[in-house]
């Protein structure tokens, strides 16, 4: 199964109680992960940055950061600050991921960002890391401290973000599905974002986005993350359904999940979500496409499909409760690409 470039794992957590999270974060650096990612969802969770800021100085090896922050809870100056910060604590080994917002900002009743003002706002970001100085909104902003560059990655969910991606971020993460025609397309969007702001596709980190679990039981394993893909399966209609690979006989009820989905229990274990997506006949079909789970043979080669399509770093979201068994099964499936 050896790829012609190292095939990486990565994982993202909710932020639960700090002691938790760091665990966390230890466990999944001694299993051999390569990246930890932290979420930012302030009205459900625990706060991102004071749990990165803990990972950061209880851990050595493993890369770190908020997967992801968004334009609309956090003003660039304190974006640029908290990203300095945790890049002074843990040198040469963060990341800054920013997206359009989910649950942080459906739960205030606010709106996803458009892409100019995330566009917009990566500018900002990074100009005050990397000068001191930048607009925002028409305003001056200024950072007299810190300097230097923090890695920006753009989640992306529809082929426009995943343009906008290839053009200004330095790596994306992937949250288009797992399939291979899926996996060849999402490369092509980002290839010809690059392109078009004259860069190549390799200057560009991918990371997919996928829902795993590893258990003696296909069924039990997809179960067990039904919550996870129902979130996933919530982009699927935000702001538009075009070009998104619905099937026409699943667009309604996907128009409906996204509707109807429940913010304020992102991704919890017993969120209502999980029976939403049964109910609207989707579950199957977000299994397929977003989730490597199963036995570690079925999910060695789900991830083999999705490395010869040309995917080669997981990201995977990990929200149910036994994290921690699953970072220690989960490493027989690392074995397999090694």
């Amino acid at each position: 199964m050896a790829a012609t470039r190292p095939v990486r794992f990565g994982v993202n957590y909710l932020p639960g109680p700090a002691s938790e999270t760091l665990r966390w974060a230890k466990i999944a650096e001694e299993a051999g992960f390569d990246i930890v990612g932290i979420a930012d969802s302030q009205s459900v969770y625990r706060d991102v940055y004071m749990c990165l800021a803990l990972c950061a100085a209880g851990t050595r090896r493993v890369r770190l950061g908020p997967r992801v922050i968004n334009p609309l809870t956090r003003h660039p100056a304190v974006a640029a600050g908290a990203a300095a910060t945790l890049a002074e604590m843990a040198p040469g080994r963060t990341m800054l991921g920013i997206g359009t917002g989910d649950s942080a900002v459906l739960n205030l009743g606010l709106t996803p960002s458009s892409r100019a003002r995330l566009r917009a706002y990566v500018t900002a970001v990074r100009e005050l890391l990397e000068t001191g100085r930048s607009v925002w909104e028409g305003r001056p902003v200024r950072m007299t401290w810190g300097g230097g560059r923090v890695p920006v990655y753009l989640a992306a969910s529809g082929p426009r973000m995943l343009r906008l991606a290839g053009e200004i971020a330095d790596g994306v993460i992937i949250n288009t599905g797992l399939t291979p025609d899926i996996v060849r397309d999402s490369i092509a969007r980002v290839r010809a974002g690059a392109e078009a702001a004259g860069r190549r596709l390799e200057d560009v980190d991918l990371w997919w986005l996928p829902v795993a679990n590893v258990r003696g039981d296909r069924a039990e394993a997809i179960d067990e993350v039904a919550m996870t893909l129902a979130s996933a399966g919530s982009h699927l209609s935000r702001f538009t359904t075009e070009g998104k690979h619905i099937p026409d006989e699943l667009h309604d009820a996907v128009v409906a999940l996204g509707g109807r989905y429940r913010p304020e229990e992102h991704s919890k274990p017993d969120s209502s979500n999980r029976g939403l997506i049964r109910e609207l006949g989707l579950l199957d079909y977000l299994a397929d496409r977003f989730a490597i789970a199963g036995t570690v043979d079925e999910c060695a080669a789900k991830i083999e499909a999705a490395v010869a399509a040309g995917a080669r770093q997981f990201w995977m979201s990990i929200h149910f409760d036994d994290k921690e068994r699953f970072l220690r099964d989960w490493k027989a499936v690392m074995e397999a690409f090694r």
